[in-house]
């Protein structure tokens, strides 16, 4: 790991040299300084990230992949001056560019099944009740929204596709025991609400407000949108009240007749 074997004062060296280099009149030093800095990010990628996160899962995993993050971020700002003069002359993708470029292609392609695994068990334990580590989930998401982009897959928007199918079945599911165990209509709304507000509660930690909409747009047809002529049925059989309908217009725009 680089924050490992290279402590901060050699993040201040680094800087020194590329500021040098970069500042000499040799020929093309920059173009030597940039596929230096290049080669060695992929192969450190490669020969000592890869092999410590493979053996790594669950919390542990995300925990690692956080850190290194946030290391590799600390090593970019050696590199602010090889930016400044040579890559915004040539039209090279940035040192920040390739960071989420090796990062992304060589790192999430290798771990997303895992890291993807981990948080759902970690959304899935909190749901249900469990005690989560919740810092350590929004800096995985956080992860997943600034390594994407920049011709690299949208790893997000892959892990926010995983989160909607997954609550979409876990509040279908439930729906389906509420309604088998015979449930009023009046019972079943409130039941929903509180789903809904919990789910709002936990989400607008960790989540951004795009997906954390999206969840609950999922969840309020799942639970509400989906069943509303099944609904209608019942309250022809125990009748609705004015508060029940209140909650309808709340989240479904519902009007049961």
């Amino acid at each position: 790991m680089i924050a490992y074997e290279y402590p901060a004062i050699w993040f201040t060296y680094m800087s020194k040299c590329v500021y040098n280099l970069c500042t000499r009149k040799l020929r093309d030093s920059c173009s030597l300084v940039y596929e230096k800095y290049t080669n060695c990010f992929s192969e450190i990628i490669q020969e000592r990230v890869l092999p410590v996160l493979m053996d790594k899962h669950g919390t542990e995993l995300l925990t690692e992949i956080t850190r290194l993050w946030l290391e590799y971020k600390e090593l970019l700002k050696s590199c602010a001056d090889l930016d400044n003069f040579y890559i915004r002359r040539k039209r090279h993708p940035s040192p920040a560019d390739s960071m989420r470029y090796y990062f992304c292609n060589l790192v999430c392609d290798e771990l997303f099944s895992k890291l993807q695994e981990a948080m759902m068990r970690l959304i899935i334990q909190e749901r249900e009740g469990g005690q989560i580590d919740r810092n350590l989930l929004k800096r995985v998401l956080d992860f997943f929204l600034e390594a994407g982009g920049n011709g690299t897959t949208d790893y997000y928007e892959k892990l926010e596709q995983i989160m909607l199918a997954e609550a979409a079945a876990y509040y279908s599911q439930l729906s389906l025991e509420w309604w088998f165990w015979g449930d009023s209509l009046s019972n079943y709304l409130r039941k929903v609400d509180r789903c809904l507000n919990q789910e709002e509660a936990r989400a607008e930690f960790y989540l951004s407000q795009t997906t954390k909409t999206k969840l609950l747009d999922v969840m309020k047809y799942v639970l509400l949108e989906r069943n509303a002529k099944k609904w209608a049925q019942k309250q022809n059989a125990d009748g609705m009240e004015a508060e029940d309908q209140e909650l309808l217009s709340k989240y479904a725009s519902l009007k049961l007749e």
